[in-house]
């Protein structure tokens, strides 16, 4: 608001100026030249409190009060004369060039201003000299630092007024400013209290358009307190010398080898465990070498000697206490003179370093031990190549491998080709039917060309991080079998930083084929268990079959007596037939459903309502609980969502669970006998159905033993449903439980199972 404000303000006194000074020059008979002259001096005044764009406006208004007032005709915009043209254009063309070059100087004005203001702000102290050396400019910064303001600084030269050491001449920084055009080093000033500092000074030599030195910019930071902290490092790095090579076992020597004289650091004195006031001498090292050595370290010191070359070699140390330790030294030639040679190095204990080596050797050896004669199949992959490929992934953004194999198919075989085999043991060789080892090696892309998904999965384990993976899969042999394995992958190393794994391959094809026998045993139990359930449900099916039988003949016969009126009633015919129709149809959807239930083909897993099936499982019920006085509710969750199954077997657990029930109600004489099954949402991932009955209940003591094969609490039962029940709620990956919380206070039955589409829920 306040630009608006000060750009209104602005136009309206620029337009009352010109109509001012129009008036009174028209009134005056003032000629066009000094009427023109006089717009001018308004028009500079006003470009000096706005932007050009305002001083254009005004330019342009003048030449049309010009034109209106002082050329002819007057008051008229028209002009007759070229000559008052040209003189109209030469005043707008004047006018904007005028104003235009009195914003420049304004805003060089500011832009030096603006650069003194910055320089000001500054923390370093930095001032200008002419080429005489005499101080022009001085800012904040270095009155702050020296104690000297700016009016007592002006005039100076730098070099007395602050009582300059230079690290070399003041003549010779001046060569080298005027030579190279700038020159930076350490410099001592005073205070102007006589305190001395140190600086890090910087020298600019600024030249004129035509190349000629016209003054020097000179830059200085206080270093002081830094200078004081190298000191201090300095003299603590003297210190944490001696404590770092005792910390790292290192000691080191210097060896004159004109004069035999050796100098040690307090490290190497203990490491050869000789007194520090000892004086160290050839004899003195030998006198600790282990005596296998002697002649190693013998023929390193002839060939240093001899040859003037680095030495760097391993020996060990037999100490007065028969322990040995092992010692590296390194050493090269250091020659001051032509004819004085002396030797600088280091000597490491490295006493613990070997004693881990050999005990990873050991662990090496009986890792190889271990890896050629378990007796599993074991591959050594060098996955170096895989590691790369996947640092090149997760450089280029990428977060799931899944995703971006599916938008690069051609990925995987890259990294198949990438993970290589190095190494296998000989019950690998006789898994896959090899002639030898060296068959097996190489790329892995040859043991996955018939199924990639497996190691697609492997993959993508490593590729999050996951240091294990284990899955059931199958592998295609050399002499041409066909053989099922558990395939399992670790990572030998930190996770990350991979470049070695191990794959281990169990044959596990007559495991394989003994759980598929088991499987089809099972489901022939299951189908005998379903047969025997249909027996005992013989007369309620039939009295299901009955009802709609009996209803199509009722139905048949009435439809045939209104056609066989005198006056046939087609209307009343048509209804009762299309009564029969529904009766057939429910009559058939009964006798499916037995013969579903009854059928010993393989189980077939599809989406399916649980409502729909309990439903029709209490149709087929019905008979049997009326005759035991069973009532039956059925409390439907709403909305609930469909789950994966085979019909027949679920069916066979819902009927299984619901026939028990009312046989228990009915076997302990319960007066009030009730059974109420409902379904509800677990959770976003599974549906529960419960059976809850008002008998007597389960003994505690048969709890824990209900699901047991062949165990009963019937008269005449034989320990099958039950179990069977579990193994189909568990293969469908659900669960199943029993106990005594029914709402009636008997028995109470709960299955769960996951839902078909829980992203949905």
């Amino acid at each position: 608001m306040k630009p608006l404000r000060h750009l209104a303000v602005l136009w309206l006194a620029g337009s009352l100026a010109l109509a001012g000074l129009t008036a009174v020059c028209f009134r005056l008979g003032a000629t066009f030249a000094t009427t023109a002259l006089l717009f001018i001096i308004v028009i500079v005044v006003l470009s000096l409190m706005d932007s050009l764009i305002s001083s254009v406006v005004f330019s342009v208004v003048a030449v049309a009060c010009l034109n209106f007032f002082f050329t002819e005709p007057l008051f008229s915009l028209d002009v007759e004369s070229p000559q008052d043209l040209i003189s109209l254009a030469a005043f707008l063309i004047t006018s904007i060039a005028v104003t235009g070059l009195v914003r420049r100087l304004r805003q060089l004005g500011e832009a030096q201003r603006e650069q003194a203001r910055l320089l000001d702000l500054t923390h370093d102290s930095i001032f200008i000299c002419d080429l005489n050396d005499v101080i022009t400019y001085w800012n904040d910064g270095a009155e702050r630092l020296y104690g000297w303001t700016r009016e007592e600084a002006l005039g100076k030269l730098p070099y007395q007024l602050l009582r300059s050491v230079y690290p070399v001449p003041h003549e010779r920084i001046k060569e080298i400013l005027l030579s190279a055009g700038r020159w930076e080093g350490e410099l001592i000033h005073a205070k102007r209290d006589g305190t001395q500092i140190t600086m890090a000074s910087r020298w600019t030599l600024h030249r004129d358009a035509s190349g000629q030195p016209v003054r020097t910019l000179v830059a200085n930071t206080d270093i002081t307190r830094r200078k004081l902290a190298e000191d201090a490092l300095r003299r603590a790095q003297e210190t944490f010398l001696a404590e770092a090579q005792q910390l790292s076992h290192t000691g080191s020597f210097g060896w004159n080898v004109a004069s035999g004289d050796i100098f040690w650091s307090e490290e190497s004195f203990r490491i050869f465990g000789y007194d520090p006031q000892t004086k160290p001498t050839i004899e003195l090292v030998f006198q600790r070498v282990h005596p296998e050595d002697v002649t190693l370290v013998q023929q390193v010191v002839d060939r240093a000697i001899r040859k003037h070359q680095d030495f760097d070699f391993e020996h060990r140390l037999l100490m007065p206490d028969s322990t040995v330790k092992h010692v590296h030294v390194v050493a090269h030639p250091v020659k001051d003179e032509p004819e004085h040679l002396r030797y600088m190095g280091a000597m490491m204990d490295i006493t613990v370093r070997k004693t881990a080596e050999e005990a990873l050797r050991v662990s090496e050896q009986r890792y190889r031990y271990l890896f050629h004669y378990m007796p599993i199949g074991l591959w050594q992959l060098d996955a170096r190549g895989v590691t790369e490929l996947f640092k090149g992934l997760r450089t280029e953004g990428v977060t799931n491998l899944g995703v971006y194999l599916d938008q690069h198919p051609d990925f995987l075989q890259r990294i198949m080709d990438s993970l290589l085999v190095e190494e296998v043991n000989e019950q690998a060789v006789k898994l896959f039917g090899a002639r030898d080892r060296s068959e097996l090696l190489g790329p892995t892309s040859r043991y996955w060309r018939n199924n990639p998904d497996t190691f697609r999965r492997a993959m993508e384990t490593r590729f999050n991080d996951q240091a294990t993976f284990q899955e059931e899969t199958t592998f295609s042999t050399f002499d041409g079998r066909e053989m099922n394995a558990l395939f399992s992958a670790a990572r030998l190393g930190t996770v990350g930083q991979l470049g070695i794994s191990l794959v281990g391959i169990i044959d596990i094809t007559e495991q394989v084929r003994a759980q598929a026998r088991l499987n089809e045993l099972q489901a022939e139990f299951a189908h005998a268990a379903r047969i025997a359930v249909l027996g005992e449900l013989t007369a309620s099916i039939a009295h299901e079959i009955n009802q709609p039988l009996a209803a199509m003949l009722t139905n048949g016969e009435t439809a045939l007596r209104w056609l066989n009126r005198p006056e046939p009633n087609l209307a009343k015919a048509r209804d009762l037939m299309q009564r029969v129709a529904e009766d057939a149809r429910r009559a058939a959807d009964i006798i499916a459903s037995i013969r579903q239930m009854a059928t010993g083909r393989r189980p077939q897993q599809t989406k399916l309502s649980l409502h729909d099936l309990i439903t029709d499982s209490i149709i087929l019920l019905r008979h049997e609980m009326q005759s035991n006085g069973v009532a039956v509710a059925f409390d439907p969750a709403p909305a609930l969502p469909q789950i994966t199954a085979d019909r027949a077997q679920l069916q066979q657990v819902v009927v299984n669970l619901a026939f028990n029930a009312a046989q228990a109600m009915a076997q302990a004489g319960s007066t009030q006998r009730k059974l109420l099954i409902q379904t509800r949402l677990s959770d976003a991932e599974a549906v529960c159905c419960t059976f809850e009955d008002s008998g007597p209940g389960i003994s505690p003591g048969h709890l824990d033993h209900l699901f047991d094969r062949f165990f009963t609490t019937k008269d005449a039962g034989i320990g099958l449903g039950l179990p069977i029940s579990r193994s189909i709620i568990e293969a469908h990956g659900g669960q199943i439980r029993a106990d005594n919380k029914s709402v009636y206070g008997g028995a109470r039955f709960c299955f769960l199972l996951p839902i078909a589409d829980p992203a949905l829920h």
